[in-house]
């Protein structure tokens, strides 16, 4: 990854294009010439941007890869169900993303654009981070599902059904690439309709839907668990134990969403909001922000973006603390002990 310099442009991902600085070290707006001070205070910030990014970026990597591998490992361990097929391919979504960022993320920082192909592994990697929040927005509409429509749920979550949405939540991912990545190959560096449109229709798949219906199915999940419970003590002793069973196995997996959906929160909406920013109002406001503070909006918007990737790297360790099934089948497969878990 490269931040961008006094001669600078930066081409990240399917950003557009970052405050850049002018031929003399300047922006064409009110800002005075820079001082010498004020070059090495820009090139410290720099750096430290560079060391910081990478250092964030590769805790995900060194996380988020085996995590990916050793949840996908024990799921396919456990009884098969609809949250168990889902959550399988979230993990594959989570290694395909890291894998494929870690191949463009450590640009050097003198490089100034992307090849063609380094283009095509950014956009593929970000189809993948897109479809695992797809994939975690099926996980919390099945866990509403679970819990409001518990005697429709077999009926409506058959095998066929389940693949039938995966496919539909890939083929979704798939569609503001296209031309978004057009856009930035041809319109990076003119500010058109074209691409305000193109980068509404990124963010309304790659976040703003997904996280709708994760929040919404969350707080909805949530509300009827609580109702759930409630009826459940009033209705006396009969089946206690089989109702204590079932209450506590849909409160640890509802538990497990709601902390993964907090780590999507944290981790995903700070990066998408700047993005959004920087795509939509930074080109209209650059020229009026001098060098230093750009410097430092760089190193935020690189920041939030190294950080949005735990996003992909920490489901594994969430699910081993929030639910004791999937926690015992891990160590059941770490064992080799042929016992399955139901999730």
């Amino acid at each position: 990854m490269f931040i961008p310099n006094q001669n600078q442009t930066l081409f990240l991902e399917n950003t557009s294009v970052t405050p850049s600085l002018g031929k003399n070290g300047n922006f064409d707006g009110p800002c005075p010439p820079l001082t010498a001070e004020e070059f090495r205070r820009i090139e410290a910030v720099r750096e430290a941007t560079q060391i910081q990014v990478n250092i964030i970026f590769s805790i995900a990597l060194i996380f988020g890869l085996p995590g990916s591998v050793l949840a996908l490992v024990t799921l396919s361990s456990m009884a098969v169900s609809p949250t168990t097929r889902c959550m399988s391919f979230l993990a594959i979504s989570d290694f395909t993303a890291l894998l494929l960022a870690s191949l463009t993320a450590y640009k050097d920082v003198t490089d100034q654009f992307f090849t063609q192909l380094e283009r095509i592994i950014v956009y593929v990697s970000r189809i993948f981070q897109t479809f695992s929040h797809w994939n975690l927005a099926l996980i919390c509409v099945e866990r509403f599902v679970s819990i409001r429509y518990p005697f429709q749920k077999s009926r409506l979550y058959t095998r066929r059904a389940t693949f039938l949405s995966v496919g539909a939540a890939f083929t979704v991912s798939l569609v503001p690439f296209p031309s978004s990545y057009l856009s930035d190959a041809y319109f990076n560096f003119i500010y058109t309709d074209l691409e305000a449109a193109v980068t509404i229709l990124y963010k309304l798949i790659y976040i703003i839907i997904p996280g709708g219906l994760i929040i919404i199915c969350t707080i909805l999940t949530a509300r009827h668990l609580r109702r759930n419970v409630r009826h459940r003590e009033t209705i006396g002793t009969q089946s206690e134990q089989n109702s204590r069973r079932s209450v506590t196995m849909e409160t640890q997996l509802t538990r497990l969403m709601f902390v993964t959906v907090v780590c999507f929160v944290v981790f995903t909406f700070p990066w998408a909001f700047i993005h959004i920013y920087n795509r939509l109002l930074w080109k209209e406001t650059y020229t009026l922000i001098c060098p230093l503070a750009n410097t430092i909006f760089a190193n935020i918007f690189y920041t939030l973006w190294a950080f949005s990737f735990f996003n992909h790297a920490i489901n594994f360790y969430v699910y081993c603390a929030c639910a004791k099934g999937f926690r015992n089948q891990f160590l059941r497969v770490i064992c080799c002990t042929k016992t399955e878990t139901r999730c």
